[in-house]
């Protein structure tokens, strides 16, 4: 087996933005047709920029009201099938608009929620969970609708991790995809996951668990593969009835993982670790625990195994703007401690998977 590594290139991608545009995207979509496009959420102004990626410039704005007739909520992300079928999504919304570049709402689909779970939450970002589609249906991530302070494991891994929408009268079917029997077993955990529809296979990473958990179709159960990031060990609990400023040290400092991203042009997995730190002072726990100090990337081949693992400790990159594309992986440079952070643009450096000698 030949190992691999994230290799940072020479070449970078720096796109200039407006003043109403911050240099830290909430969502990030890569689409190439003729061309390679890149799409940046404005949750500010409630509009999706799309940039062209050779000319590195902003190409056009798909802005969109928040109400009345043409109205289509507070856009938290949104999904590209092609430039004439654009999904929109609200965070807590059964509705989902369907657009394209023209800004034209083209059709309102209402999802008739699975009992027990929440509406669709799709995202590229937190989590990475993008939408799948499949035939005349959405496959999309969805989340327990019980209590999180009273949640036990039982209950949990009852819970399903997606389902799909029927785009012609939305309803849902949830796939057979689950959580882990255990993962509350040792004590409370932060149970947010990422998924990843691979060539031939549904992929799901976890905040607080080595395994990743895979399936071949939307009827089998998950099966567990380990996917040992070698900088963490093991995972803190979560104190649910702990203070707000406990809730923020975690998310700051403990180890976790987080998105797991597909790379269809070379046919490999990137899990995203993210290794304990030690924060004391209350700039720097405000500062990580939204933005982390320390990362790592592993690469995972199709059948899961690992085949290399990039740690960035010194270049300050925010792992969750990250992008695929035929160059390479892209990630942002625009973290606060990197000196080269340039406020007024959109500033991503490219990384090649090489072969270690």
């Amino acid at each position: 087996m030949v190992s691999k590594e994230l290799v940072k290139s020479s070449k970078s991608l720096i796109i200039p933005i407006d003043s109403l545009t911050v240099n830290r995207s909430t969502q990030l979509v890569h689409y190439q047709d003729s061309k390679d496009w890149l799409f940046n959420l404005n949750m500010s102004t409630n509009e999706i920029q799309m940039y062209d990626l050779k000319d590195k410039s902003l190409h056009k704005r798909l802005k969109f009201p928040v109400e009345g007739n043409n109205g289509v909520g507070r856009i938290f992300s949104f999904h590209i099938y092609n430039l004439d079928s654009i999904f929109l999504f609200q965070q807590f919304s059964t509705d989902i608009y369907l657009t394209d570049t023209s800004q034209s709402i083209k059709n309102k689909i209402t999802v008739q929620v699975p009992e027990m779970h929440t509406p669709p939450f799709v995202h590229s970002t937190y989590f990475s969970s993008p939408v799948v589609v499949i035939a005349d249906a959405l496959v999309v991530k969805t989340r327990p609708a019980d209590d999180y302070k009273e949640i036990t494991n039982d209950v949990l891994s009852k819970r399903h991790l997606t389902y799909s929408i029927n785009l012609n009268d939305g309803e849902t079917e949830l796939l057979n995809h689950k959580y882990p029997n255990d993962y509350l077993e040792e004590g409370y955990k932060l149970f947010d996951f990422s998924f990843a529809k691979g060539k031939d296979r549904w992929v799901y990473s976890f905040h607080s668990d080595h395994n990743l958990y895979y399936s071949d179709s939307m009827q089998e159960g998950l099966t567990a593969a380990l996917s040992k990031s070698k900088y963490i060990n093991g995972f803190q609990n979560f104190d649910v009835f702990g203070s707000r400023e406990q809730h923020y040290k975690y998310y700051a400092s403990a180890a976790n993982y987080k998105s797991i991203l597909y790379d269809k042009f070379r046919n490999v997995y990137y899990r995203f670790c993210y290794p304990e730190i030690e924060v004391s002072s209350e700039e720097d726990i405000m500062k990580y625990r939204f933005i982390p100090k320390l990362f790592s990337i592993l690469i995972l081949d199709t059948d899961l195994s690992i085949i290399g693992e990039t740690l960035f400790d010194k270049d300050k990159f925010l792992s969750d703007n990250a992008f695929i594309t035929e160059e390479g992986l892209y990630l942002s440079k625009n973290h606060p401690d990197n000196p080269e952070l340039k406020e007024n643009y959109l500033s991503f450096a490219l990384f090649e998977l090489a072969d270690i000698d």
